[in-house]
């Protein structure tokens, strides 16, 4: 999808409703993000969050740390005990953070997405679809703190001065080349392997979505469909 234009230049399957795996944690980023908390606001990280398992951010119960590196513990090394923490500091319970959700997917016209979880575990009920992902990750992407946080390749969490966490970005189309600035990585055994990139070189700016595809596969994928868009210009005709 052109990023500037939401103009989709090739897509196959775009409106078919998927298990979202961890690209739900893009929705929560940005509702987060709207909040409007100071970034600098300290937490205190509960048995909730811990208790959650698959990808991880590495917290413990008592950890006092601040929403800023919350943020970049659920989005590069997609910790799924970063997305309950932060939802629960927004919303106070999770419940209630996921209605923020799916309230704010109505508002962005995401007509195919529902959400049950900040982090996306497989639960029947929950999907998107690959046009709602680009769409949203074309939202997302105008706030510059969220298009700060998803192109940074690693982070270190320092607590008077001693490091206490240090993450890596999943994306590894980050590596590959500098016209990648991002977004998230996803992966369940319902979903599949998931990648949203966005590119940009000069003018030009693509944003694009593999839903349901193979580990191995995924970041080769990722890459061609990335070179297609920035070679395709956008104020031609494209078949959709």
């Amino acid at each position: 999808m052109d990023g500037w234009t939401g103009q989709v230049l090739w897509a196959r399957r775009p409106d078919v409703e998927r298990y979202p795996a961890s690209t739900v944690k893009i929705m929560t980023a940005l509702i987060v993000l709207r909040s409007h908390i100071p970034l600098h606001t300290m937490v205190t990280v509960d048995q909730t969050a811990v208790s959650y398992g698959g990808s991880t951010a590495g917290l413990s119960i008592g950890e006092r740390i601040s929403i800023w590196n919350l943020l970049h513990g659920m989005m590069l090394p997609s910790g799924n005990d970063a997305a309950a923490e932060l939802a629960e500091v927004v919303g106070h319970t999770i419940p209630h953070f996921v209605d923020l959700m799916n309230a704010t997917a109505r508002e962005l016209g995401l007509r195919h997405t529902h959400y049950l979880s900040p982090n996306g575990f497989d639960q029947p009920g929950q999907v998107t679809t690959a046009r709602d992902l680009a769409a949203l990750t074309a939202v997302a992407m105008h706030n510059p703190t969220f298009a700060r946080i998803v192109r940074t390749r690693s982070w270190t969490v320092r607590t008077a001065g001693i490091p206490v966490h240090h993450w890596v970005n999943l994306d590894q189309l980050l590596w590959q080349s500098a016209v990648i600035n991002g977004v998230k990585t996803g992966t369940t055994p319902g979903a599949g392997a998931c990648l949203v990139s966005s590119a940009q070189a000069g003018k030009h700016w693509v944003i694009v979505v593999i839903m349901g595809d193979s580990e191995a596969s995924r970041f080769p994928d990722g890459w061609n469909l990335v070179r297609y868009g920035l070679s395709v210009d956008p104020a031609l005709p494209t078949a959709r």
